[in-house]
């Protein structure tokens, strides 16, 4: 079980760390196309691509790691409150992914503007992982939520195969106020 949920959490890592390694990698490449029409024979910072996509993959996946792991052990009447276990997936998640803070000071040099970017993308992992909390745990979603949620315009489906119009099943002999004719 603890096995399964930590690798629903690296599955939820690894889409957390491919969001900062897929934009360093597009941002390389656009500047790489740039560099070799000036200068044909130079390739530019592959070593500094590399520690990024590496790295934040690694951070990712470590984030969502620890996550599943934490929610794997967590006491059941924690796991069983949305309440309780989305802030204890953010919190977990946003401190792994304080590591991401490291990668991109060493792949910028130390740089303010990148180093305070990965900053405020740990607010994001924190709030993805809290939404995702109920998902790693294969918890569903309660019924209040699906009520809340569903479109009134859709027309639903009993077991038996009979629609039911806005939800609400009307019994046969009966009809809507606004079907009866008027006098």
């Amino acid at each position: 079980m603890i096995a399964v949920v930590i690798r629903r959490g690296v599955r939820l890592g690894v889409r957390i760390g491919a969001a900062p390694a897929g934009l360093a990698a597009s941002l390389w490449l656009g500047v790489a196309v740039a560099q070799l029409l000036v200068k044909p024979h130079v390739l530019p910072g592959f070593s500094r691509l590399a520690v990024v996509v590496g790295g934040s993959l690694g951070v990712g996946v470590l984030a969502g790691a620890i996550t599943g792991a934490a929610l794997a052990l967590s006491p059941e009447w924690l796991a069983g409150r949305a309440s309780l276990r989305g802030p204890l997936a953010g919190i977990v998640a946003g401190t792994t992914y304080l590591g991401e803070t490291v990668v991109v000071a060493v792949a910028s040099d130390g740089g303010y503007g990148p180093m305070l970017l990965a900053l405020l993308s740990t607010l994001v992992v924190s709030v993805v992982a809290a939404v995702h909390s109920g998902d790693i745990l294969r918890r569903e979603h309660s019924q209040k939520v699906s009520m809340l949620t569903h479109h009134p315009g859709h027309r639903q489906q009993e077991p038996s195969g009979r629609r039911l119009s806005s939800g609400v099943e009307v019994p046969e002999g009966r009809h809507h106020p606004v079907d009866q004719p008027t006098e």
